[in-house]
């Protein structure tokens, strides 16, 4: 990529970037749309008497399946995950889901994106989630969308810092298209970047290009709120936002539980995923099997979670599977998604939160006391759930309000997303969001000392920079012992800031290496050396 003449010109191409990117991104929401639901037709409907709910949501019977075709489940979700897996590999070396795309805009480092890795994507993700493979639809969009975008930064060679902001806006776009929620599309592509905060101008760039990527899908499939029209009830109800606010404590620990179970799972399925294919096919069949005992955690499950916005139709589900599906949800989209199958983990979030809100209404229902709308505790559970899981709590306040028709939510919706947030601190379902911003007076220093690492890494040979220095220094004839004269004299109470990784020297919430980082600043050639220990290999 190159930089343009003229700010004109760079304006004019910037624009054309966006544009192209928000129709991509729309046409990619269709794509997928379509994609999924004739392969759930084919695949997961052949076996699964699955009842539609509305346009474009089904749901699994709520009690476990019967008879011969219940023992196809296991063998149809096991191919479809190896053939998810061939698909990936066709796909040619590519980024991986939301997390990746986030990674790649943070970096700037757009190669991974492409056209043939979209493709892969799309078709892995229809055969995965078609066949009951548990995931969401938002990573695959958003990959797909922000492939489309990076392909056309490349064709108009646009420079890597706008190129960035462009597959930010396509990723928003993307998933605001899909699930008919521009506002929040554009809020989450601002917001996914960092685990606080947002990215305002990924924000400026995201709120022209998610109105035209969700016209585009609006054409084709019209608009229809993804849960319809939801009552919420009163505003401010004191029982019901005691109600609610104990939803955002429930949630909070499901979306601890989930970001732990998720990343544990993948460690454990490192080495096994050394043979994909194989590995796809045993855990496809696990899932599938558990898929006999609760179908509901087949697929998307979004049709379950537009079930329990009905009160009729909570106190009708089983009060076990409200109770257990959000920990078999955990479960089966772990296993599914690290072992080969395509699909995303914000969608599993909504159905997490969203039955598990159901679940707080049923019970408070029982206890005796006036919750309000069902409704309200499960869109506040999807909030609460989503926000907590992603870091992303004004966009999951905003996406849950759009996808449930765009009325006024009640304030115990708020109070139960930043309760969930509050609780579960930096736990995140991203590793490549930002852990915190660089603090301006940092910046300058930090790139100028990084730029001569190399030669301090030479000058240091085959030691750690920090105590490398140190150690010569003592064993050198003559020496008097005391060190080098440019390393940081070790301040008692505080920590070693060469033992620190550089993402925790600059976490703005560590009062205690905040204050050593202060220390050092004034004594800036102590600084030099540590920052050029962590890119020598001082830190993690």
């Amino acid at each position: 990529m190159t930089e343009y003449p003229g700010t004109g010109r760079r304006w004019g191409t910037l624009c054309a970037a966006l544009l192209f990117a928000a129709i991509a991104a729309g046409l990619g929401a269709v794509a997928l749309r379509g994609l999924l639901e004739l392969a759930t037709d084919i695949l997961l409907g052949s076996v699964l008497p699955l009842e539609p709910v509305a346009d474009g949501l089904w749901h699994a019977p709520a009690g476990p399946l019967e008879g011969r075709g219940a023992l196809l489940v296991p063998l149809l979700v096991a191919a479809g995950m190896v053939t998810a897996v061939l698909l990936s590999r066709a796909g040619g070396p590519q980024v991986n889901g939301t997390d990746g795309v986030i990674g790649a805009v943070n970096s700037r480092s757009l190669d991974g994106l492409t056209v043939r890795g979209a493709a892969a994507k799309l078709t892995g993700t229809a055969v995965t989630l078609g066949s009951g493979g548990s995931g969401g639809t938002e990573g695959p969009v958003a990959q797909v969308a922000a492939s489309l975008g990076a392909a056309i930064a490349r064709r108009l060679r646009l420079t890597e810092a706008d190129a960035s902001m462009v597959v930010a806006a396509a990723l928003g776009a993307g998933v605001g298209a899909l699930f008919q929620a521009p506002l929040g599309g554009a809020l989450l592509s601002a917001e996914l970047l960092r685990r606080r905060g947002l990215r305002p101008r990924a924000l400026l760039y995201a709120l022209p290009a998610t109105p035209i990527a969700f016209g585009v899908f609006v054409l084709v499939y019209g608009y229809n709120p993804m849960f319809g029209i939801v009552d919420f009830g009163a505003l401010l109800d004191p029982v019901a936002t005691a109600v609610l606010a104990g939803v955002g404590l429930v949630c909070a620990l499901l979306a601890r539980l989930y970001v732990v179970t998720f990343h544990r799972t993948g460690r454990l399925l490192r080495r096994a995923r050394r043979r994909p294919v194989v590995t796809a096919a045993v855990a496809g069949a696990l899932v599938g099997t558990v898929g006999i005992f609760v179908p509901a955690a087949l697929g998307t499950g979004y049709g379950t979670v537009s079930l329990a916005l009905s009160p009729a139709a909570v106190l009708a589900l089983p009060l076990w599977l409200l109770l257990a599906l959000p920990f078999v949800k955990i479960a089966t989209t772990a296993v599914t998604l690290h072992a080969g199958g395509v699909g995303g983990v914000f969608g599993p979030a909504i159905v997490i939160g969203g039955t598990a809100g159901a679940a707080c209404w049923r019970l408070a229902v029982a206890a005796g006391l006036e919750p309000g709308p069902a409704a309200a505790c499960a869109i506040t559970g999807v909030a609460a759930c989503l926000g907590a899981a992603v870091r992303t709590p004004l966009a999951a306040s905003v996406f849950a309000v759009e996808i449930a028709g765009y009325l006024v939510p009640p304030a115990g919706l708020f109070v139960a997303v930043a309760l969930a947030v509050a609780c579960t601190r930096d736990i995140t379902l991203f590793p490549s969001q930002q852990a915190a911003r660089t603090p301006p007076r940092f910046r300058q220093l930090i790139d100028s000392v990084m730029l001569n690492a190399d030669d301090m890494r030479r000058r240091a040979g085959p030691n750690r920079l920090i105590g490398g220095i140190r150690s010569r220094r003592r064993d050198r004839p003559g020496s008097s012992g005391e060190g080098c004269q440019l390393e940081p004299e070790i301040t008692p109470g505080l920590p070693d800031l060469a033992d620190l990784p550089l993402d925790e020297l600059l976490d703005e919430h560590r009062p205690e290496v905040n204050r050593a980082v202060r220390i050092a600043l004034h004594r800036r050639a102590a600084v030099g050396i540590v920052f050029a220990g962590h890119s020598a290999g001082g830190g993690s």
